[in-house]
């Protein structure tokens, strides 16, 4: 533990804290290394506090971890790489390799505690299964369709940690546990989500959401199948033509008749995720962005799709009927003007942050105008010019502006027109310029600042528009201790 004795307003404040919080999470045992000073980190729900020799030097404090091992020996297992302990706030990864070629990966997440004094350090697995569905299912690794380990157990609402073998590529099997119905495998080390089919009555498919960062690592939430979850929903507005389908690379067709529509997953997640459309003889392979095209003449029409997002689901949707498509893709909406605008422009604001207490004023945040630019308005939206026309434009201005003022009466001077690229002809009024290019089109810009806040709310029949700006932030620590002062 550490004693700290402070002078504050005449009187002496002390403070006994341990400098380092190490939480377990990861179920694993582990050794922490500080600066050649190690302590072994069992599986507890209660902090270890670490305080480290030599903690009062200058020198920046490194940290490493390890795998325990019974044999006691330095080279039983290896320390991770070092990571920074003097930070405010961080989260990385930390690789732990082990005798047999084996590596952990460990999510680092280091925090100051609102003391101030004391950093928090999190120690947890680089893959956290959660499984959010009713039922009782297990989880495996698999490599080359080789079980890697053996299938792990998760009740409904469990989250277990997870070891891959082999993260790179990071394929995963589900099973439901009362009657081992198995999904196909998926990738675990990719950001997605995606439905699995399930060869099961009454649960014919799962839900599964993989999120990833390279800092704080995966994590794969199971839950039960709800409307929405499907990752395609296929819409046929055709009176007479069914519309075939499948997944590339996949031969199992199926067929959705006219005037219905059908729910679609998948049937191998780790394919590409591209469609194959047949309608009569004309066949088509999309991919599921945002689009709308013409399929083709099918008899005596014209077939078109879109493709369209609808929260976290893609529609896909054929119509012979161009407004239908037009309607549904949204295009002419977007185009929708703004019926409605309320602009609030702030040049200069300050926020003085003050402990009511102790009367103590802790932050200062204030919100600055911009440096002088050139500006348009377009649409009662006031936008700088682009930043090389900015800069050229300001030098012509500050050349005019001391030629003008050394010779305040020359008539010449005062009409004296000016060049640059893309623009033929420039003159200067006062703060205003007028620019005419290559076109003869003539538009007026001004010198100005930006406000430092500047908010509008704008709205149409079907669209709703918030735009915010603020151009220069300070934060200011007016406090006299502390352990980072701004």
């Amino acid at each position: 533990m550490v004693l700290r004795v402070d002078t504050f307003h005449e009187s002496y404040r002390l403070l006994f804290y341990s400098p380092f919080w190490i939480l377990n999470r990861t179920e694993l045992q582990l050794e922490f290394q500080i600066e050649n000073n190690r302590v072994f980190i069992e599986v507890a729900q209660t902090p270890f506090l670490v305080c480290p020799d030599k903690f009062g030097s200058d020198a920046n404090k490194k940290g490493q971890i390890r795998l325990y091992s019974t044999e006691q020996g330095d080279n039983a297992t290896n320390w991770s790489e070092k990571f920074s302990l003097d930070v405010i706030k961080s989260t990385g990864m930390a690789s732990c390799k082990v005798p047999n070629d084996r590596t952990y990966m460990v999510c680092v997440d280091i925090v100051t505690c609102s003391f101030g004094l004391t950093k928090i350090v999190t120690l947890s697995p680089s893959v956290v299964i959660i499984n959010k569905s009713t039922m009782e299912i297990e989880v495996v690794e698999t490599v080359s369709d080789k079980e890697q380990d053996k299938w792990g157990l998760l009740n409904p609402e469990q989250i277990i940690p997870f070891w891959p073998h082999n993260i790179k590529e990071g394929v995963m099997r589900v099973r439901y546990t009362h009657n081992r119905v198995t999904s196909s495998p998926f990738m675990m080390n990719q950001k997605h989500r995606t439905l699995l089919r399930m060869d099961d009555e009454e649960r014919p498919a799962i839900y599964v959401e993989v999120t990833a960062t390279d800092f704080d690592g995966v994590r794969v939430i199971f839950s039960d199948y709800k409307i929405g979850d499907a990752p395609l929903l296929l819409v046929n507005c055709l009176k007479k033509d069914p519309i075939s389908f499948c997944q590339v690379d996949d031969v199992r067709v199926q067929v959705l008749p006219p005037l219905n529509y059908v729910y679609y997953t998948w049937s191998d997640p780790l394919k590409p995720r591209d469609l194959v459309i047949l309608c009569g003889s004309k066949k088509k392979i999309l991919e599921l962005t945002p689009q709308y095209g013409f399929l083709g003449q099918v008899g005596d029409h014209n077939v078109s799709y879109t493709v369209l997002v609808d929260g976290v689901q893609t529609v896909l949707l054929f119509s012979d009927d161009t407004e239908v498509i037009e309607a549904a893709s949204g295009m002419p909406s977007l185009a929708e003007s703004m019926g409605q605008r309320i602009q609030i422009g702030i040049y200069d604001i300050g926020l003085s942050i003050v402990n009511d207490v102790t009367r103590e004023e802790m932050l200062y945040i204030s919100l600055n105008k911009s440096k002088v630019v050139w500006t348009e308005t377009r649409k009662s939206r006031v936008r700088p010019l682009l930043h090389d026309i900015n800069i050229h434009l300001e030098e012509l201005y500050r050349t005019h502006h001391e030629q003008l003022k050394a010779n305040p009466y020359d008539k010449e001077l005062l009409g004296k027109k000016y060049y640059m690229e893309y623009f033929r002809e420039i003159s200067f009024h006062d703060g205003i310029a007028e620019l005419i290019n290559s076109k003869g089109q003539r538009k007026l810009v001004k010198r100005q600042a930006l406000d430092g806040l500047w908010i509008e709310y704008a709205r149409s029949v079907t669209n709703t528009a918030l735009h915010i700006r603020i151009n220069h932030v300070q934060i200011d620590n007016q406090l006299d201790y502390t352990m980072f002062p701004v």
